[in-house]
């Protein structure tokens, strides 16, 4: 009788414990991510910095996906990191950016939304998709005339990400070191106020004796001396109370990525081993279930950005995260494979990339309404069923 109660409490765990952990995840992302959109916020404010550039590298970095990749090539399994790149690049366009349009389109103080509820993007947005695109295209393109899955090209693809981390990173080094319009309004309003009237700026002897007159200037140049250093203390207090800021809303966003990719990374194993319980084969599985396990962290930063007004965020979110995906994660699955030689099963996956990445870019060139959110998410809805459809029959 032992035997058979083993058994059953065996399979019970095997499908409790990682529903479990899923579930935990989804807690900890969603607390995990209303940190990170905060800090994010308020330390580009602080360096006067725009939030794009921050978010290009934090929100718009898919570690966990890049764990993952790192996982299956470990476990042999390279058509499950393919897959898995390949819908997640789907997903996050018309899977999460999606949500942050329904969302933002419903917000009642959206100062980019003219009176017909289109949502216009500034031109770091348009600059960024146009970007995105390029890239995708480019990917496609070697797809097409069968280079994509050579060592040469997994290689360029690294070196791609490499150069795009330096680029926003002296954007960001730039941005840093443009001083804000009121970086000098403590001194300058200070001492402007003092020159205009200041009393030392009198003729001498005016309303007064030539003696009385000398012993006032005295007085009054003592307290211009003691006025100018207690402004300087002041400015040096609001200077390290500045810097003392900065350090903790970094730490509070450092804390935040980390338990977002934290999250990702426990909603990836979760769902894997549900799926295995299931007998889902790994391309639909890659495709579709862990790209959409692992994307959740995006579709959470989408929603609550697009929510709160954040725009840049939304879109550095989507296309931060794209990049990464089709530069480092898509380099180093190709480098890490023995073999891909069975690309064409992919071009299904590969069409809806290039497809999620147009529409994406004409959304932000042109102007997002609510019901382009619609459309892109009846389209992700689209590709999930095809993906099930056309791998099983």
């Amino acid at each position: 009788m032992t035997t058979p109660v083993r058994a059953a409490a065996g399979a019970a765990d095997a499908i409790l414990f990682p529903l479990c952990t899923f579930i935990l995840s989804l807690y900890t992302l969603e607390h995990s991510t209303s940190l990170f959109i905060t800090s994010t916020a308020r330390l580009a404010q602080r360096l006067h910095v725009s939030e794009t550039l921050i978010s290009l590298l934090t929100a718009g970095a898919e570690w966990e996906e890049l764990f993952v990749v790192i996982a299956a090539l470990v476990q042999h399994r390279p058509r499950l990191a393919l897959g898995n790149v390949l819908g997640s690049c789907v997903a996050n366009i018309l899977g999460a950016f999606s949500l942050g349009l329904l969302v933002q389109a419903q917000a009642q103080q959206n100062q980019n939304q003219n009176q017909n509820g289109i949502t216009s993007f500034d031109a770091s947005a348009r600059l960024y998709a146009t970007v995105l695109f390029t890239v995708t295209t480019a990917v496609v393109v070697l797809w097409g005339v069968g280079w994509l899955w050579t060592k040469v090209s997994g290689a360029l693809l690294v070196l791609a990400f490499a150069i795009y981390v330096v680029g926003v990173g002296w954007s960001i080094y730039r941005g840093i070191l443009d001083a804000p319009e009121d970086s000098d309004s403590y001194g300058n309003s200070d001492s402007g106020s003092e020159s205009s009237s200041s009393p030392d700026s009198m003729p001498e002897g005016v309303g007064g004796g030539g003696g009385g007159g000398g012993g006032r200037a005295d007085a009054n140049a003592r307290n211009d001396i003691d006025e100018s250093e207690s402004t300087a203390l002041l400015n040096r207090r609001r200077q390290r109370q500045h810097y003392r800021c900065i350090i903790w809303d970094l730490g509070r966003l450092l804390v935040g990525f980390v338990a977002l990719s934290m999250s990702g990374y426990l909603l990836s194993h979760s769902s894997r081993l549900l799926a295995a319980r299931f007998n889902i084969s790994e391309t639909v599985f890659g495709a579709t279930l862990l790209s959409f396990a692992t994307t959740l962290p995006e579709k959470f930063v989408a929603v609550v950005s697009g929510a709160r007004g954040h725009h840049g965020i939304m879109v550095a979110n989507t296309v931060g995260s794209n990049i990464f995906l089709l530069t480092l994660c898509l380099g180093v699955t190709i480098l890490g494979s023995a073999s891909l030689a069975e690309s064409a099963s992919y071009a299904h996956e590969i069409f809806w990339v290039w497809a999620s990445s147009a529409s994406l870019t004409l959304a932000i060139l042109v102007g997002s309404h609510r019901l382009v959110g619609v459309a892109m998410l009846i389209a992700y809805v689209t590709f999930l069923v095809l993906e099930f459809v056309l791998n099983r029959a």
